[in-house]
């Protein structure tokens, strides 16, 4: 039997919740390679603080539903 735990947001600022990427290699179940090729391309939207990318549930959602906005 295979059930994923439920994965919480890492950070909440402003009511807005955020996800690192380890967590975002849980959810998608993709390698942390592909994860931060993403990152690096935009293909998900996200915030490098210090050495740590941060991507909000708002870019996930949009990742997810197979898009992005653009610039």
């Amino acid at each position: 039997m295979n059930q994923k735990k439920n994965i919480y947001p890492s950070r909440k600022i402003r009511g807005i919740s955020f996800f690192t990427t380890d967590q975002l290699v849980k959810i998608l179940d993709l390698s942390m390679l592909t994860v931060r090729r993403y990152l690096k391309k935009e293909k998900i939207k996200a915030v490098k603080v210090g050495q740590r990318w941060y991507v909000s549930s708002k870019n996930l959602d949009k990742f997810l539903s197979g898009g992005v906005d653009k610039k």
